[in-house]
């Protein structure tokens, strides 16, 4: 969603980028009629078509929403029945390691009664007045659950991705994050 030109008014837009040899291009940000799968599955097909770029098309890389993802009337199957073949499905893999939270979290703490998890709520409430310089790491319970070989394995793995580069800064709180809470420096 962006302001639309105007300022009057907010507009779903879609950034249609290009890429391959050694090129990314941005090919259009076209206004969309709605977030449903045929207005994105038609305005890449359009900007495709703009571009001469139909035949040359090999895969689409998109976050997982439905809009994106439905087997129906997502975007993806939608643009592969208009070019009538198929294409590569690239599926954002920010989006991917949400989708694998979001099921970790279900199995550990139940359904949702409503599109925010409680306990996430509660705690955002509760953060001013929590007492942040008397953090723990944490305790020997959690980790004898948790097990001293798994604990081993998360460190290890979790300090040798630091040392890989890591392009989102969130990725690198993440692991900074479960380093500190298994009592890793």
């Amino acid at each position: 969603m962006l302001e639309d030109i105007t300022g009057h008014e907010t507009v779903d837009r879609l950034p249609i980028l290009a890429s391959g040899n050694n090129v990314d291009q941005l090919l259009a940000v076209p206004k969309l009629a709605s977030g449903a799968g045929e207005s994105i599955a038609s305005a890449v097909f359009e900007t495709l078509l703009q571009w001469d770029l139909l035949s040359k098309a090999r895969g689409m890389s998109f976050d997982t929403t439905s809009s994106n993802t439905g087997r129906l009337n997502g975007a993806c199957t939608l643009l592969e029945q208009k070019l009538n073949r198929e294409l590569l499905w690239l599926a954002c893999r920010h989006h991917i390691l949400e989708i694998m939270l979001e099921a970790v979290v279900l199995k550990s703490l139940g359904p949702s009664s409503g599109p925010d998890i409680l306990l996430f709520v509660r705690f955002r409430k509760a953060w001013p007045s929590l007492n942040k310089e008397g953090f723990k790491v944490a305790d020997d319970l959690i980790l004898q659950k948790i097990g001293s070989r798994n604990v081993e394995l998360v460190l290890s793995f979790a300090e040798k991705q630091l040392d890989v580069f890591q392009p989102r800064d969130d990725y690198k709180e993440l692991l900074t994050l479960v380093i500190m809470f298994l009592g890793g420096n």
